[in-house]
């Protein structure tokens, strides 16, 4: 069965997925434009003073999908963590893995923020949630399994664009950089400034800059990539003896999908990530760092000589939830 696709969002986004899906159509929709603060203190403090601006964003985007549905009928309008793109002129569909907020400042405003994000959610039709539903066994622990959930949730298994390439994985040691400016190039730095101390190991170091032609001269054992597309990276992190990276959710399921040992950074003041890590470091799946003081030799020594444990999940669940979808 054919469908027509539209992709709506800009910047980096469109670039990204410009690369993977070159036949769809593309059109603008402005994002929410947060802007992160350069020291983690003060991470969630710069968030709660965008929520203004992060609900106008809301607002707008919902203003948006109605001037778009004067033209256009889409049969289903599937937003990834955008709450204004809800209408009752056709199915909507809500995915995200974040249905517990935290908010770093205690369980009553983590209560109140639960409430918000829930009345934005439940305008839509279905909310999918990428994990698996075992209360113990998942992967994003309270964040996708609150006491309390949307009545019109399903989760549908962790998603992965990745495969896998294959199973010999003992080479090169693989740095993975994502997410926001200004922590990106802070981590950035802080790793080129130890990559000397790594002896005896060939590294990819991977910057995550679609919209980046300058490049860092390559080094004796370190290949230094901007953007990679999901094909390379697929072969290249298979065979990676293990993987440096942020801890968002999206790498993690990568991660688990691949069976890869590393090393989660969390982006400081990032309440997500920095729980995400802890978590999946107490399950015994990944080793946790602080980025303040991330020695790398060592931390590249403990995580090799770690014995993580294989998080067994169905990375096909989703199928039966689309094929839900078609049926409607």
């Amino acid at each position: 069965m054919n469908f027509n696709v539209t992709i709506a969002g800009e910047r980096a986004t469109v670039i990204t997925l410009r690369k993977e899906f070159p036949n769809i159509e593309f059109i603008p929709l402005k994002g929410y434009r947060i802007k992160y603060p350069k020291s983690g203190l003060f991470f969630v403090l710069k968030i709660i003073s965008q929520t203004p601006k992060i609900l106008r964003a809301i607002y707008n985007e919902n203003k948006w999908l109605s001037i778009q549905l004067k033209d256009r009928m889409w049969d289903l309008i599937i937003s990834d963590n955008r709450y204004g793109l809800y209408t009752k002129k056709t199915k909507t569909l809500f995915i995200t893995h974040q249905l517990h907020i935290i908010s770093g400042f205690g369980n009553i405003p983590d209560t109140l923020l639960q409430r918000i994000v829930y009345n934005k959610i439940n305008k839509f039709n279905m909310c999918w949630i990428p994990d698996v539903q075992d209360e113990v066994y998942n992967i994003a622990g309270k964040l996708s399994h609150p006491i309390e959930k949307p009545h019109h949730t399903k989760f549908i298994g962790p998603l992965s664009r990745l495969e896998i390439i294959s199973n010999q994985a003992n080479g090169p040691i693989l740095i993975l950089l994502s997410g926001p400016e200004p922590q990106r190039t802070v981590l950035e730095n802080i790793l080129l400034k130890q990559l000397h101390s790594i002896q005896n190991e060939k590294i990819i170091f991977v910057r995550g800059l679609p919209e980046t032609t300058t490049k860092i001269k390559d080094e004796v054992d370190v290949e230094f990539i901007n953007f990679i597309d999901v094909n390379s990276l697929s072969k290249i992190m298979s065979e990676a003896s293990l993987v440096i990276c942020r801890s968002g959710y999206s790498t993690i399921m990568d991660l688990i999908k691949l069976n890869k040992k590393a090393v989660l950074i969390p982006t400081p003041g990032q309440t997500e990530q920095l729980y995400l890590a802890e978590h999946l470091q107490k399950m015994n799946r990944f080793i946790s760092r602080n980025q303040e003081t991330l020695s790398l030799d060592e931390d590249i020594k403990k995580c090799k000589n770690s014995s993580a444990s294989m998080l067994k999940v169905d990375f096909d669940e989703y199928k039966n939830a689309l094929r839900e979808i078609v049926e409607l």
